[in-house]
């Protein structure tokens, strides 16, 4: 049951990974679209940490804490255009969400080969757990004050769906 845990797991990360592709393509989608990848890092993170065996609750709100503030601060720093008509977001080509998707990848393929495949006791930390909070936390505050505060003050573009305008964002 545990192998099929962390398959899974690895999965929904790859997925979440996929799913941000929209920020280095910087291509134009819908609101629902931006929040594939929070919500599939918070499940990433939710699987990770019940099959975490160092149960150590301390260190995961820390993450969380700490997670928080720091996507927040990433989000103020997106340049962000949208389209009101359509509920289009664009963003210029931004490193730290894809970043924070693979890292949250290399934990899941870290629990899966650690776990499943070298069957190497586990030193009961929490770590991987906290890092996989961390992560999820971060792209979550990151969607939140993004979607829900920036872009409404952003400069409007027509744009279409799954397209780059070519335009220059400002800031």
């Amino acid at each position: 049951m545990l192998l099929v845990s962390n398959l899974a797991t690895v999965l929904l990360a790859a997925i979440a990974l996929w799913s941000i592709r929209h920020e280095y393509n910087q291509r134009a989608h819908r609101y629902l679209v931006w929040a594939y990848t929070p919500v599939l890092a918070i499940v990433v993170a939710a699987l990770l940490l019940i099959v975490s065996p160092g149960k150590r609750y301390e260190l995961w709100v820390l993450a969380i804490i700490v997670g928080l503030p720091l996507g927040a601060f990433g989000a103020w720093l997106m340049k962000i255009n949208q389209d009101r008509g359509l509920h289009l977001i664009r963003v210029h080509r931004t490193w730290d969400g894809i970043a924070a998707a693979a890292l949250l990848l290399l934990l899941a393929l870290a629990r899966l080969v650690t776990s499943n495949l070298m069957n190497r006791p586990s030193g009961k930390f929490g770590v991987l757990g906290a890092a996989a909070a961390f992560l999820a936390a971060y792209l979550a505050a990151r969607y939140v004050i993004a979607v829900v505060f920036k872009a409404g003050k952003s400069v409007h573009l027509d744009m279409t769906e799954g397209n780059n305008p070519g335009r220059t964002l400002v800031p």
